[in-house]
């Protein structure tokens, strides 16, 4: 019975599958393998380029990482060619071909394609790393009597280790504050200091650069916010409708879409919206006349607190898709993120 995929396994199979797609193996009678070099078996009949994963290590970017977060590793990388005779061609020319087609695609698209990983999408990342003569020898004196090849080292960053499930990403902060109290057995009691929201900027979008970022913010009670915290049990919840500026180009839409979090963590609330933006600029000082259907735009809430629930939140995006140039993938630009805390005081 075979062992099961590995995170890591999946990741390295998927440089292999590049190359096999960017060589045009099949038609070019080359083989890709993954492993040791000493394992390569002799063959006349067709190239080898062999991937031989030697080395892993702590990116440095997670060192407060939960032992059921995703944990990025980087990946050190020996491609080697083994190279045969054909139509006259040297055994040797054919292994210079083959390296510099390599170092060739790899400098052409140093980023990885998009590759699924135990429900992540993860790209890597292939850096050149010469080695010295010093760590050839290292490398290649642990392939017992296999003769030295021509080959290159890559380090492929980031690579996910997946936990068998993941930690439910908690709630978000919307508000901080401070309180001194002057007893221990006060600490478990609820706030009462003052409470500090983020503040809404004037902004101004230059929608003249292509990349132009969307621009949004809460209106409510006639000030522009980033967060809301609302107690669902508060009379004047009931009529209560987000309401939001978006600026941008006001000749484009733009997608708006939600994800909310409840006890099992974070997820996306599906369809989003499509809005065109009211004018170019965010200024809290000078918020324009309410026109219904004009500004705010209004918004359904797309969640509600379940009875039992203490506590749930939501994020609202706006999204654009930018095309760069023709063939390219399109880029997502997001804007900032609007937040909604829903509570309940339970008695």
């Amino acid at each position: 019975m075979p062992l099961p995929l590995s995170s890591i396994s999946v990741m390295c199979n998927s440089v292999s599958d590049f190359l096999r797609t960017s060589l045009n193996a099949a038609s070019n009678n080359i083989d890709i393998t993954v492993g040791a070099p000493a394992e390569v078996p002799d063959s006349t009949d067709e190239h080898r380029v062999n991937l031989f994963f030697y080395r892993f290590e702590p990116s440095s970017f997670q060192a407060g990482a939960y032992p059921d977060d995703p944990w990025r590793v980087r990946m050190f990388c020996m491609v080697t060619i083994f190279g045969i005779v054909e139509d006259s061609i040297s055994a040797g020319e054919n292994e210079l071909r083959l390296i510099g087609e390599i170092m060739r695609v790899f400098r052409h698209q140093p980023i990885s394609d998009e590759v699924a990983v135990n429900g992540d999408v993860v790209r890597l990342q292939t850096i050149f790393s010469p080695a010295t003569d010093e760590q050839i020898n290292q490398v290649w004196s642990t392939q017992g009597d296999t003769t030295y090849r021509p080959s290159l080292i890559y380090e492929m960053a980031l690579a996910p280790v997946m936990p068998t499930e993941l930690r439910p990403q908690p709630p978000l902060v919307g508000a901080f504050g401070a309180e001194t109290r002057a007893i221990q057995a006060a600490r478990y009691e609820g706030f009462a200091g003052v409470e500090h929201q983020p503040v809404v900027p004037a902004q101004y979008v230059n929608v003249a650069n292509p990349l132009w970022q969307p621009l949004i913010c809460w209106v409510y009670n006639n000030r522009c916010q980033h967060t809301l915290s609302l107690d669902v049990d508060d009379p004047g919840f009931v009529s209560f409708v987000p309401q939001i500026w978006l600026a941008g180009d006001p000749s484009e839409s733009v997608e708006l879409f939600w994800e909310a979090w409840d006890s099992s963590g974070w997820s996306e609330i599906t369809p989003s919206v499509s809005e065109n933006p009211i004018g170019t600029e965010i200024d809290p000082e000078n918020i324009p006349a309410s026109s219904p259907g004009v500004f705010p735009i209004d918004l359904a809430l797309p969640i509600s607190l379940a009875p039992g629930e203490t506590a749930a939140q939501v994020l609202l995006y706006a999204q654009r898709s930018v095309v760069t140039s023709a063939g390219a993938d399109p880029i997502l630009v997001k804007s900032n993120p609007l937040l909604i805390s829903l509570y309940r005081v339970l008695p």
